[in-house]
């Protein structure tokens, strides 16, 4: 019974070997754990696989990719499907501009969706490439939307896509095999995690130019960034790194300069940042575990800490999140794990018909 407290020192300090000249802005206290409550809900559907969830901004609806299912729209007050989106099999992501009533789907076919958000109805799907797209995000301030690509061998593309004309307006390609889920700024910039080559990128969301000093940002210990989210008041980056040490980066959000790194869950695939009650949010599938850290002291060099985790389900990954109500919905479902083969090749997971759950968590005050 004693094995995980020894475990959980030794991770922690060969994380402090990686970066020692990081270790003092971080704190190791066990308080101020909130308290929560966790709701599961099972959706009927084939089981194959699927993308991500995001939240409706204009209403509590949440948006479920789920590929071969398609675009299924469930209410998280009161816990029931509203609908699935007829024509949206394949879809892969979403993402929202509600002052012009609109919605885009990123599709496994390499086609965008646009759907008119108050109907919910899709009014067209384009050819934008001949593999899938991977991700999208709106920056409200160029008024564009950028479209990333799915997995490559060597070069992946990111596109600029503009409303207002219906049309691609810039094309970009890049030297990596996959970009994780863009982050948008409230600045007009978007930050691209590039997990395969071990950098993060900066672009004006506008001309998808890179920054200045962000071509490629590493970080110290951070090998595979895969996730990311900003405390954009006290100008933040946390960076999610996947590995054979997984680590949380934490960064200044203007240049990147390395702050502090804690010890983390393997395959984390997102993050998210309450503002209001100064938490982050790691979930991870593999450990069955939504890790939540704390900020402790504001100032010039603030502290943050473990508080504890909310234990969820296995390949519960997948994260949207509600900073107004408290609310994180995480995506799962059950499954079968048959053996390696006679190589020792780890096979696919075996996921059932009909047992895809959205498992809301509701964030308590802290005690």
């Amino acid at each position: 019974m004693r094995t995980a407290p020894l475990m959980a020192a030794a991770t922690l300090a060969a994380a402090l070997v990686l970066a020692p000249i990081l270790a003092p802005v971080v704190a190791w206290a066990d308080t101020g754990m909130p308290a929560v409550t966790v709701r599961s809900d099972v959706l009927p559907g084939t089981g194959h696989s699927w993308g991500v969830g995001s939240l409706d901004p204009t209403r509590p609806y949440l948006f479920l990719a789920r590929r071969e299912n398609g675009l299924t729209v469930f209410d998280t007050d009161r816990h029931v499907v509203v609908t699935t989106i007829p024509g949206t099999a394949g879809a892969n992501a979403v993402a929202f501009a509600p002052a012009l009533d609109r919605a885009f789907v990123a599709y496994m076919d390499g086609t965008l969706g646009v759907l008119r958000l108050s109907t919910l109805t899709q009014l067209q799907r384009l050819k934008i490439d001949v593999g899938n797209l991977n991700n999208l995000v709106f920056d409200a301030v160029s008024g564009k939307l950028l479209i990333t690509g799915g997995r490559r061998t060597e070069r992946s593309d990111i596109w600029l896509f503009d409303p207002a004309s219906g049309r691609i307006v810039a094309q970009r390609s890049f030297a990596a095999r996959k970009f994780d889920a863009p982050l948008a700024l409230a600045d007009g910039t978007v930050l691209v995690p590039l997990r395969d080559e071990g950098r993060v990128m900066r672009l004006s969301a506008a001309t998808l130019q890179t920054l200045p000093g962000w071509e490629g940002k590493r970080f110290p210990g951070c090998e595979h960034p895969s996730a990311l989210a900003a405390d954009e008041q006290r100008a933040r980056l946390f960076i999610a790194c996947r590995g054979k040490i997984p680590q949380l980066s934490i960064a200044g959000l203007d240049d990147g300069t390395p702050m502090a790194s804690l010890p983390a869950t393997p395959a984390i695939n997102a993050l998210a940042w309450d503002g209001v009650r100064r938490l982050l949010l790691v979930p991870s599938g593999n450990a069955a575990r939504l890790d939540l850290v704390g900020l402790d002291e504001d100032g010039p060099t603030p502290r943050y800490r473990p508080l504890g985790y909310v234990g969820t389900r296995p390949w519960a990954h997948n994260m949207a999140y509600d900073p107004v109500r408290g609310s994180a919905f995480l995506l799962t479902m059950d499954f079968s794990q048959p053996a390696p083969d006679a190589q020792g090749e780890k096979a696919d997971p075996i996921f059932l018909a009909d047992s895809f759950t959205v498992l809301s968590v509701s964030l308590g005050a802290s005690r």
